[in-house]
């Protein structure tokens, strides 16, 4: 969090993830490394992170490696964001293939006991539909919009299936 203390830091951190997600792939397994600049920031710190994760974004909105390290960071440090991020990335791009390539709500999901997994990935999919229906940008959504619909109807039969399967297991 220290690196927020030192004047004209962004354009450095800028260089530091362009290389550090060039040189470094990411497969959206525990957190990015460059959610060590976001932890347990406060007051000023946070603002300046905030800005800068909000820069970061309106440069590189149409590159999905980097929005992934983005949307990480905001949902692992700095979560007050996210509904921002998915709103800004919106209003630059109504783009489905992108949308589609950015792990708005992570990579995987993972559960125990007798939890449906298809469930808790609809419930994420379904707050990020919530989430695009408050943007502006209307009629330029509506791809965007089909994407998420046809992902909860994905999880919504996947969670049929894991429930019949359950059930007859029993039997």
């Amino acid at each position: 969090e220290f690196v927020w203390q030192v004047e004209n830091i962004e354009e450095v951190l800028k260089d530091v993830f362009d290389l550090v997600i060039e040189k470094e792939p990411y497969f959206g397994i525990l957190d990015h490394f460059c959610n060590s600049f976001f932890r347990n920031l406060q007051g000023e710190m946070q603002e300046r992170a905030k800005n800068f994760l909000l820069d970061y974004c309106k440069i590189n909105f149409s590159d999905s490696n980097k929005m992934n390290v983005i949307v990480d960071i905001v949902r692992h440090s700095m979560s007050e964001m996210f509904d921002e991020i998915l709103l800004l990335f919106l209003s630059l791009s109504q783009d489905r293939e992108i949308f589609s390539k950015i792990w708005w709500r992570g990579n995987g999901t993972s559960g125990s006991g007798n939890v449906i997994l298809a469930d808790i990935e609809m419930a994420d999919w379904r707050n990020i539909l919530s989430i695009v229906e408050k943007s502006t940008v209307g009629i330029k959504l509506i791809p965007i919009k089909k994407y998420l619909n046809e992902q909860i109807e994905y999880c919504l039969k996947s969670g049929d299936w894991e429930r019949q399967r359950r059930f007859l297991e029993r039997y």
